[in-house]
């Protein structure tokens, strides 16, 4: 009896044109470094029908098809940064997007194709998610570990034509797709503003990212594969934890209901709020972060012998992410 294991499988995507939502391409991009398929689930929404006479369901029918995909990785500094196109278009002059106003983020929802496959002696399985419209994306960092990443997708169509392909090898992710470095936590900094300039803080312990497009599939009469997609609002949200220092923070929290205070927001160096960058060798990420509002604030590690830190969770505006990965 064989087992198969992820030593045999393959996950890669490639975007799909914007006027052609759910007509499949070919998976070329990568996710990034150790990947992991946490989810990938599909339905066809049976219905259940049952008639008088009988305490049995006498009869089923199928409505739409829905599935839905995620995926872990590692971000790396020649890949990950791509899977943004799907949410602020094409990448300029190295950003997503261009600049950190408001109303830059793509009103329309990007697409992918997604291929998941599995080596099985000499033939292999390959499904093609087609259709796919990122639900999330994040990133997020912690002491002795790598810049790790999350996407979560639902995807509308996936049919069984062409899932077995006989004789034939899966195309390995080879060097020249994935031949990148990790960003870590070791080589990355967090600056926030303290309203006239950004102040790099040393003793993060934890940061994330979390990019939410509150997307939806678009359904209409004669199939049951999902005709297109919509985005309703995109939420940009994350925390960081950091050891306690002074009142700054705390001020800041108290002070945001003020009618006469100025903190609703932190005060922007720039346009910038919050800055996230990540360095491997000659290679960056950053992160910037506009009109960022606190919403909760809290205090742990008030007890003996054990260092005091604060938890701050917000939500920003506007984000931009710059690379430098070519």
């Amino acid at each position: 009896m064989v087992v198969y294991t992820g030593g045999s499988a393959s996950v890669k995507y490639g975007v799909e044109a914007l006027s052609a939502f759910g007509t499949a391409v070919t998976g070329t991009i990568p996710f990034g470094l150790n990947q992991k398929v946490t989810n990938l689930s599909i339905t066809n929404n049976r219905l259940n029908f049952n008639k008088l006479g009988q305490v049995e369901t006498t009869g089923f029918a199928y409505g739409q098809q829905a599935g839905s995909l995620g995926v872990s990785f590692v971000y790396d500094d020649l890949e990950s940064h791509k899977i943004f196109e799907s949410i602020y278009g094409a990448i300029s002059t190295g950003k997503f997007p261009s600049t950190l106003a408001e109303g830059q983020a793509s009103p329309r929802v990007g697409s992918l194709t997604t291929d998941v496959s599995v080596q099985m002696g000499s033939d292999y399985i390959k499904r093609v998610l087609s259709g796919c419209v990122v639900n999330s994306i994040s990133m997020s960092t912690s002491i002795g570990e790598p810049l790790n990443g999350s996407i979560d997708m639902t995807f509308g169509k996936e049919v069984s034509s062409g899932m077995l392909v006989s004789a034939s090898t899966i195309t390995k992710q080879s060097a020249g797709l994935q031949a990148g470095e990790p960003f870590t936590f070791a080589h990355g900094s967090f600056k926030v503003s303290n309203g006239s300039s950004m102040v790099s803080i040393g003793e993060i312990q934890d940061a994330d990212v979390n990019w939410t497009q509150n997307a939806e599939l678009l359904y209409g009469i004669g199939s049951h594969y999902a005709q297109s997609a919509f985005k309703k609002a995109l939420d940009i949200t994350g925390k960081f934890k950091t050891s306690f220092k002074n009142e700054t923070l705390a001020t800041h929290i108290l002070d945001q209901a003020k009618d006469t205070g100025n903190s609703i927001e932190l005060g922007d160096v720039s346009g910038v709020a919050i800055e996230l960058n990540f360095v491997s060798g000659t290679k960056s990420m950053k992160i910037e972060l506009s009109g960022v509002a606190i919403g909760d604030y809290s205090i742990s590690g008030i007890e003996p012998v054990e260092p005091i830190f604060e938890d701050i969770s917000w939500k920003a505006k506007t984000a931009r992410i710059t690379v430098d990965v070519i």
